[in-house]
């Protein structure tokens, strides 16, 4: 079960944002047409983002489904370095963590470098940067190290790991 991402390098219909339950919280995912643009995490909840029952389908098939692939177009971001990290997070399966010196010398760069990648993913959860750690804890997420987005950090890996497949 994983996240399968194609990569889109345009796509021309107006932008929406609407919000899909996931097992930490709240996502608002941006879509153009079939293709998602963003992903941030909702800290507090925003009734003016409407719900989509088609991408909440899509979400509880992968969170509830342990056979289900889900396959999403994502719009092209980044920097080609950017591009190679964000790939090998979805390398990670599902329950599993990496740290970000062992991604860091896959990718021959280093931790550093791969934490701002990590830091700047405009996919959260749909490329796993939740899934890397520091060799001394927890490391960091979307950017903070302690907060309402470190608590998302700790319920999607409790959830990956109560669930692994």
């Amino acid at each position: 079960m994983a996240f399968v991402v194609e990569w889109v390098e345009q796509c021309r219909k107006p932008v929406k944002d609407i919000r899909v339950e996931t097992p930490a919280g709240w996502l608002r995912v941006s879509v153009s047409g079939d293709v998602m643009v963003g992903g941030d995490w909702i800290i507090e909840t925003d009734s003016r983002i409407s719900r989509d029952r088609e991408w909440q389908n899509r979400f509880d098939a992968y969170w509830h489904d342990g056979k289900v692939d889900l396959a999403v177009k994502v719009l092209a971001q980044g920097t080609p370095f950017r591009r190679r990290v964000w790939a090998e997070l979805c390398r990670i399966p599902f329950g599993e963590t990496r740290t970000y010196a062992a991604l860091a010398h896959v990718l021959a760069s280093s931790p550093r470098a791969v934490g701002n990648a990590c830091r700047d993913n405009p996919y959260a959860p749909l490329i796993p940067c939740h899934r890397v750690v520091s060799s001394a804890g927890l490391g960091g997420y979307c950017g903070v190290t302690e907060g309402a987005l470190m608590d998302v950090k700790i319920k999607l890996l409790r959830f990956e790991a109560e669930h692994r497949r």
